[in-house]
């Protein structure tokens, strides 16, 4: 799909015998069909919405574990959505705007920042609230707005669980259990915004503190207890997982760590 946010001037768009005028204030969203633009001078932005993304947010975000069929056929079989006088509609087009002029102006400094912000998932959560009016409807809006506005989602909390408890086994059916999420949409989401599966995700997270302990022993310390200490079951595992993330022996960096200290 297309997303069109009108800034200035007027834009008409012709698309399948149907037409549209994208102006200031405006934001509409087209099928990804061919389509004709005449303009007048015009401020404006245009960016592409995957139909399949905008779908999974949306079910995340109402705690779903399947995507409803009638959400399925609108975004599919829609000729256009733009949106009606609804007060919070105004108010998320308004926030929308704001997340697309940070994203902005990150990117100039740093676009690897940008993804680690994952404002992207901002922009499209936005959008589903825009687009599905169920999200809107009793308390999900107000839900929606505060955990936006906190900078923060059910999936952040999640993440901060696993943080908080990786000496303990984790599983898939523990983290549904602790979340709202589908093992299904733990995979997919864990894919889209880190790029890993939650078990990797989980192992990198141990690597990486057995990493800081490594560099910064306790008295006492060793790689068993600390191999422990982040979760793994045994030092051979450890060993071999930490060799392959970090190419180095875990004996070795903690070696390397005590004797550069200050005698």
């Amino acid at each position: 799909m297309s997303v069109f946010l009108g800034y200035g001037g007027e834009q008409e768009i012709e698309q399948a015998s149907r037409h549209w005028i994208c102006r200031l204030g405006t934001c509409l969203i087209l099928p990804g069909q061919a389509l004709s633009i005449q303009s007048s001078l015009f401020s404006g932005l245009t960016f592409h919405l995957d139909s399949r993304r905008i779908l999974q947010t949306a079910t995340v975000m109402a705690g779903l574990a399947q995507t409803p069929d009638p959400w399925v056929k609108s975004v599919h079989e829609t000729f256009g959505w733009e949106p009606s006088n609804e007060p919070s509609l105004a108010t998320l087009l308004a926030m929308l705007k704001q997340s697309i002029v940070m994203a902005d102006l990150q990117a100039d400094s740093s676009q690897s920042l940008v993804d680690r912000l994952q404002l992207d998932d901002l922009i499209y959560r936005l959008l589903a609230a825009m687009i599905f009016p169920e999200l809107r409807e009793d308390t999900s809006f107000e839900r929606l707005t505060q955990r936006i506005q906190a900078g923060r989602d059910s999936f952040d909390e999640l993440l901060d669980f696993i943080k908080s408890n990786l000496t303990e086994p984790l599983n898939l059916t523990q983290l549904e259990q602790h979340s709202h999420y589908s093992r299904r949409a733990l995979q997919y989401t864990f894919r889209e915004r880190l790029g890993c599966t939650p078990l990797q995700w989980i192992r990198n997270q141990r690597l990486e503190a057995a990493r800081q302990r490594l560099q910064n022993p306790l008295p006492g310390d060793n790689v068993a207890s600390i191999a422990t200490g982040c979760g793994y079951r045994t030092q051979s595992l450890f060993s071999v997982d930490f060799q392959q993330r970090f190419h180095v022996r875990p004996s070795q960096l903690l070696r390397e760590a005590r004797s550069s200290r200050p005698r």
